[in-house]
């Protein structure tokens, strides 16, 4: 008998799928593949979320969801919310810290995690982001994913800014070309 995989998604506003009327986000775009060949994709984002309130949640939701006959993906993503946080007084070590302990966490159940980096958003719209700072919490999350052997995929680049509906989130064209290349990476 096949084993069922479950993907379990944690994340922020742009995991959560605001502003994709068409299909409600990537994540559900990703669901509605994968359900016909016992793929499970159960979406856990909550607008707002920074690595603080993942690292303070997850484990508690996926034990809930948790059977060790199934095969499990998790899938983490968050930061644009931690790139605010940045300033001369709170660096970016509080964030390597969370990722961290959140990849320590979540080896316990599975070595089939994922983070999906961060978009670019449009700083002419949205001005209390500072662009380097995006960056450099995209580039910490790439180097942490590669020094604790987990899977890190992409995105900083891959939405243009007319495929932001806010100058933050996806429109429908943004979140199905984030699907397409999980789908891609991880299926």
């Amino acid at each position: 008998m096949n084993k069922d995989v479950v993907s379990i998604i944690f994340g922020d506003s742009i995991a959560y799928g605001l502003f994709d009327n068409e299909y409600y986000g990537w994540a559900n775009r990703i669901r509605i593949k994968l359900e016909i060949k016992n793929n499970f994709v159960f979406n856990l984002a909550i607008p707002g979320q920074n690595s603080f309130d993942i690292l303070n949640k997850f484990e508690q939701e996926l034990m809930n969801r948790y059977n060790k006959e199934d095969e499990f993906k998790i899938i983490f993503s968050f930061g644009i919310k931690d790139a605010l946080l940045i300033n001369d007084d709170t660096k970016i070590d509080y964030f390597k810290n969370n990722v961290l302990e959140i990849i320590e966490k979540a080896k316990k159940y599975t070595q089939n995690i994922y983070f999906i980096g961060l978009l670019k958003p449009d700083i002419n719209i949205r001005k209390e982001y500072n662009l380097d700072n995006v960056v450099l919490v995209d580039n910490c999350l790439e180097d942490i994913c590669k020094l604790q052997n987990v899977k890190y995929i992409r995105i900083r680049d891959l939405i243009n800014i007319d495929e932001l509906s806010d100058g933050l989130h996806p429109n429908e064209v943004g979140h199905k070309k984030i699907a397409n290349v999980i789908l891609e990476k991880i299926y």
